[in-house]
């Protein structure tokens, strides 16, 4: 998808209006392919610190909906968390590509997550599927209101390799 489809997607007119969870929820759960300059012109029009601020509080629900028994998923989650959070905050000190560095790592993750990775869930009538993580963990959250037992396998799906971007203790502090 080009520029003009993924703002649509989003329901904004430019970067600028990128400021809500649900435009963040979008963009981390869109499914088709965005060019890599479309998430490029999206990452340079947002305010850098609104996308941390939305990064944060989209992963602090996606981390409150984990089985307590996926602790490699959840750290797994937590460290892509920082990693988006300290990529924006490097656009705020003015760090050399650290736009095209977050517009390549989102991208990456939203694959990963909406897409790409395989969960392999099996329903309480011995049925198996294959779903990416988003979907495994909307399953998840259903069960918790009544709906089916599901038995969730993420360890086929923890094969994302971080990028190596280093923050400091004042970042965290900052970040806190």
């Amino acid at each position: 998808m080009d520029k003009e489809e993924l703002y649509a997607l989003l329901d904004i007119e430019d970067g600028t209006d990128f400021q809500y969870f649900e435009n963040f929820a979008d963009l981390a759960e869109a499914e088709g392919r965005i060019s890599e300059e479309a998430m490029y012109a999206l990452i340079q029009e947002a305010d850098p610190k609104i996308f941390a601020e939305l990064c944060e509080s989209y992963f602090y629900d996606l981390l409150e909906n984990i089985p307590d028994e996926q602790i490699d998923l959840y750290n797994l989650l937590e460290n892509i968390k920082r990693v988006l959070i300290g990529m924006a905050e490097g656009i705020r000190r003015g760090e050399e590509n650290a736009q095209r560095r977050l517009a390549e790592e989102m991208d990456r993750f939203r694959l990963w997550y909406s897409v790409e990775s395989r969960v392999s869930c099996t329903t309480s009538a011995g049925e198996e599927v294959c779903l990416p993580v988003r979907d495994a963990l909307v399953n998840f959250r259903l069960t918790r209101f009544g709906g089916e037992e599901w038995d969730f396998d993420f360890s086929a799906a923890l094969d994302y390799e971080l990028d190596e971007y280093s923050m400091t203790y004042s970042d965290l502090y900052e970040e806190e």
